[in-house]
């Protein structure tokens, strides 16, 4: 009984959070047809002057608000990678880096890489067995391409 108690409680949780992130994610989609709904109304009915000016300023306010709501909207909507690189750029860090400088080794030795270790490790395996040759008379099957052998 306690478990379903919980459950319920978690998945109304969960609800909750999904409904207020959705409502907070189109910020800039619910302001657009506020201004929407001003810009019809102000080329829909009449007004005294005054209240045209005052409608005419609240539309102009509102459009500022949505570009500022969209603005938002987009920068919640960019990748990990876009975000990161923005707070490298105004961090002022410099990008001219490679991605190996970036990574290297602080202790000023050079680094191989794994495919580069297996090419040396092959060809220090191909020197030795090159040391005991086969006689003049046997078959050497270094040379055979493995894929004949289907």
């Amino acid at each position: 009984m306690f478990e379903k108690k919980v459950l319920v409680y978690l998945v109304a949780l969960l609800a909750a959070i999904a409904a207020s992130l959705s409502l907070e994610a189109c910020a800039g989609e619910r302001q657009g047809l506020v201004c929407s709904e001003i810009q019809y109304r102000l080329d829909t009915q009449t007004y005294s002057p005054d209240q045209r000016a005052y409608i005419e300023e609240e539309l102009r306010v509102c459009r500022e608000e949505e570009a500022k709501k969209r603005g938002e909207d987009a920068a919640a909507r960019q990748g990990i990678y876009e975000r990161y690189a923005a707070t490298q750029d105004s961090a002022g860090v410099d990008s001219t880096k490679s991605v190996s400088e970036a990574i290297g080794d602080s202790s000023g030795e050079a680094t191989i890489s794994i495919y580069d270790r297996y090419k040396m490790a092959d060809s220090s395996a191909d020197s030795a067995a090159g040391a005991v040759a086969p006689a003049a008379g046997e078959n050497d099957t270094a040379s055979v391409d493995a894929g004949a052998f289907q």
